[in-house]
């Protein structure tokens, strides 16, 4: 039995890995050539682990395209429709998102700093993007969610070894969230610490057992939200209240 499993790894190993639909040059080529007026159309494609640094995407249609594992550090995607498309394990260092439909995309795990020392300077923007039933899990830190849309989002991941299927926490020290939209957002257990939800709507999400020190809840809108647990003294939770609109107009 142990020859026959060597011999299956062996065989495993010998197969190539599936390629992406096109190649990196292909695909700048493709945007090079394009205008913005007519934006490319690479919706549902694979472009997995392709090094598309620096590239200008010029609002180009990517609907539920894959771009696991893709070199994306310092690309411009603002405006591109990015819906269902899956952008687990790329690298987002310096990526800009902003305006993007980003609505039920998949971000588990990227890779966007560095170093084990997260830098605001290498920090991924989602300014004004519509997240809305997005999945992010992982290190977001400092990221520019500021104006987005990310209502029924989810931060953090399914924690497997948990037989009832707990969330993990997502870290978020130091993000932007100000004047954003997060009704029934799910920031369960994320680490929240000096995030800025000044102005923001919170009506109904989720932020039991997050780690909210620092935090600026001024002028945010926490109507049926849920702090059960929350890691902020009881003195900052209440200042935070007070400051905010907790009641229907």
């Amino acid at each position: 039995m142990k020859v026959i499993a060597l011999a299956v790894l062996a065989l495993c190993l010998c197969q190539p890995a599936q390629s992406a639909d096109m190649t990196a040059g292909r695909v700048v080529s493709l945007l090079f050539a394009a205008t913005s007026q007519e934006p490319p159309d690479l919706s549902g494609l694979d472009l997995s682990n392709l090094d598309l640094a620096g590239v200008d995407f010029k609002r180009a249609k990517l609907r539920g395209a894959s771009l696991f594992g893709a070199n994306l550090s310092g690309a411009d995607l603002s405006g591109c429709d990015l819906s269902r498309a899956i952008l687990d394990r790329a690298l987002l260092t310096n990526a800009n998102f902003s305006g993007a439909n980003m609505v039920e995309v998949s971000i588990r795990r990227p890779s966007i700093f560095s170093s084990m020392v997260p830098a605001q300077h290498e920090s991924a923007s989602f300014r004004g993007a519509n997240l809305e039933g997005a999945w992010l899990e992982g290190n977001f830190d400092y990221s520019d969610f500021a104006g987005a849309r990310l209502v029924g989002a989810r931060f953090g991941g399914l924690n497997p070894r948990d037989n009832q299927g707990l969330l993990t926490g997502v870290v978020l020290h130091g993000a932007k969230f100000s004047m954003a939209t997060m009704t029934e957002t799910v920031l369960e257990r994320a680490d929240l610490s000096f995030a800025d939800f000044s102005g923001a709507s919170l009506d109904g999400a989720n932020l039991r057992d997050a780690n909210l020190t620092g935090a600026n809840f001024s002028d945010a809108s926490l109507r049926g939200a849920d702090f059960s647990g929350a890691m902020k003294s009881q003195g900052e939770l209440s200042q935070s209240a007070r400051s905010s609109r907790l009641k229907d107009d």
